[in-house]
């Protein structure tokens, strides 16, 4: 606060002008401190919960740049500091609360746990709240960033701070990027199929490197390939999608719309494969550990089970790479997959050193399609 020894020190200390400059010195020092003090109270408040109207004036708080500034500037700070362990953490935590010399040095962790801590010094200007607790509840919310990963032949699902469900199929990442009132993730790899929660309000945007997915609430798969190839398959409901080579132009390159059945494929430069009808249910078989191929060469059919073993799949003979494969097969055991394989097709298969070698088995018939019975 501004106390009346301020105001007398400045008034008899250089005139009209200086005692101008001071007071409005003084003036915008305390606004900072109370956007401070406010920001680690919401800080506070986030981490134990909030009612809908306390969520309503924070939406409000926070729109305003400067709040907004403050806010993330300490949950950086936070970012920051829960992520450490140990004595490292602990030697930060004293460094923060090292302006308050009055505590003792024992409490200090304790005040940090407990309230608003006051960084010292010029670069120090942001406070933080070193609650694990609080910390958890602020990503649940979705005010920070939060990534999902599967691991090779993983699969798994996730709830995002929406309340939307997405399964993730084997390799891939995914990552929360969004707020409350900003529905939002990337997908930087792998293949994921969305369950979106629907809220007109509130439109869920997917981001790959060159493509942008937009819905209201639907259920849609997106596979991002290794090559940077894109496939989107709408399962029920309506998607958009829009190209976006050109990252210095706010104007999509392309655009489409999806709806119920249909799937669109593109690459980084365009359209691969406009919008066509699908069987959509057997797009998302990868879900109850199948994988559907209707027709596809054995290389393509290859590119997509090795995604689910760490054994290395090689063609050896390219009359195998072009045998069309058709049907259901199982991606939670390669090995029978591989087996069944070699039953219905005219290829060899051999396990050596850690990797699998397909070969060619000569077929008096020639390259025909091979279908494996959907179980």
């Amino acid at each position: 606060m501004i106390c009346l020894e301020q105001i007398t020190t400045i008034r008899g200390s250089g005139g009209e002008a200086q005692e101008g400059r001071a007071m409005k010195g003084l003036w915008g020092g305390w606004r900072q401190r109370r956007v401070r003090e406010r920001a680690a109270t919401w800080h506070t408040r986030l981490g134990r919960g909030v009612t809908a109207g306390q969520r309503a004036r924070f939406e409000a708080w926070i729109a305003q740049p400067a709040n907004a500034r403050e806010f993330n500037a300490q949950r950086a700070l936070l970012d920051v500091t829960s992520e450490l362990n140990g004595q490292a953490r602990a030697d930060v935590l004293d460094s923060i609360a090292g302006a308050d010399a009055h505590l003792p040095r024992q409490g200090r962790r304790a005040w940090l746990a407990s309230g608003p801590v006051w960084a010292s010094g010029i670069a120090a200007a942001a406070v933080i709240m070193a609650v694990a607790t609080g910390w958890s509840a602020l990503r649940s919310e979705g005010y920070l960033p939060r990534t999902y990963e599967t691991a090779t032949g993983q699969i798994r699902n996730v709830v995002l701070p929406d309340g939307s469900v997405v399964g993730l199929d084997t390799q891939t990442e995914l990552e929360w990027i969004g707020s409350p009132s900003d529905r939002r993730v990337r997908l930087i790899r792998g293949e994921a199929y969305f369950q979106v929660v629907h809220d007109p309000s509130r439109p869920f945007r997917i981001l790959l490197a060159h493509s942008q997915v937009q819905v209201l609430g639907t259920r849609f798969d997106v596979y991002q390939m290794a090559d940077g190839d894109v496939r989107v398959s709408v399962i029920s409901g309506t998607v958009g999608v829009e190209g976006l080579e050109d990252s210095s132009k706010s104007e999509p390159s392309w655009s489409r719309r999806l709806t119920t059945g249909q799937q669109i494929e593109y690459s980084p430069v365009g359209l691969v494969a406009d919008v066509h009808k699908v069987v959509a249910p057997n797009v998302i078989r990868w879900r109850h550990g199948m994988l559907e191929t209707q027709g596809e060469p054995l290389s393509a059919f290859v590119s997509d089970l090795s995604r689910y073993t760490t054994e290395r799949i090689v063609i050896a003979d390219p009359r195998a790479a072009i045998q069309k494969i058709g049907g259901a097969f199982s991606i939670r055991h390669i090995n029978g997959t591989l087996d069944r394989l070699s039953r219905i097709a005219p290829v060899t298969v051999t396990h050596e050193d850690g990797e699998v070698i397909l070969g060619y088995r000569q077929s008096p018939a020639g390259p025909r399609q091979y279908g494996a019975a959907t179980p």
